[in-house]
């Protein structure tokens, strides 16, 4: 499938607003490529798809994750918000016959993040939080530190997203605080 058949597909499945801020996302991945210097083949299926598993109405998601087989860990399943990217994985291979592991690697944390991820994973995560849709308070300094290195918007999108979650009394999936603790780690080295 093509990226534009998967993006006809895709409009047809999601919600306008869902849709559009999944176009934006790609925008964003794309200028972000060309910062970076990378590919943008693989990363445009990514990003366009980030968001496939929201076909899913976050109160059904639990129990269709469930029905579909799919690991849901404590956290998933008090804050089931979070299992759209795991949604998304099954949908971008059942729906769009994605199969390449970078690409569902990709689709599969960038909500929450975590270690060990590809900078085509980082890319999706952080367009997906600074893509120009986004005007949270804080925004355009997480925009200024991608600019600056791929390391450092992750490190301060994770920082932003642990200080919203304690703001609201949600939770903290580990997967987070791992993928920072790496980024620390990492610089210190």
């Amino acid at each position: 499938m093509t990226l534009d058949e998967m993006r006809v597909k895709l409009q047809s499945k999601l919600k306008k607003e869902r849709f559009e801020h999944s176009v934006r996302v790609l925008e964003m991945a794309l200028e972000m490529a060309s910062w970076y210097g990378m590919a943008t083949d693989k990363l445009s299926v990514a990003a366009l798809l980030h968001d496939c598993g929201r076909v899913v109405p976050t109160a059904e998601s639990v129990e269709k994750a469930k029905e579909l087989g799919i690991e849901i860990d404590m956290i998933e399943e008090h804050q089931p918000i979070l299992l759209h990217q795991k949604l998304g994985v099954y949908y971008a291979e059942k729906d769009y016959g994605v199969t390449d592991k970078e690409i569902l690697d990709a689709i599969g944390r960038h909500s929450t993040g975590g270690t060990n991820m590809s900078d085509l994973a980082k890319v999706v995560y952080l367009a997906d939080m600074i893509e120009s849709g986004r005007n949270f308070e804080g925004v355009d300094e997480l925009r200024k530190a991608a600019e600056k290195s791929l390391d450092n918007g992750m490190k301060q999108c994770y920082a932003h997203t642990v200080q919203y979650l304690l703001k609201n009394n949600l939770l903290i999936h580990p997967d987070c605080i791992d993928g920072y603790n790496e980024l620390i780690i990492n610089k210190e080295l």
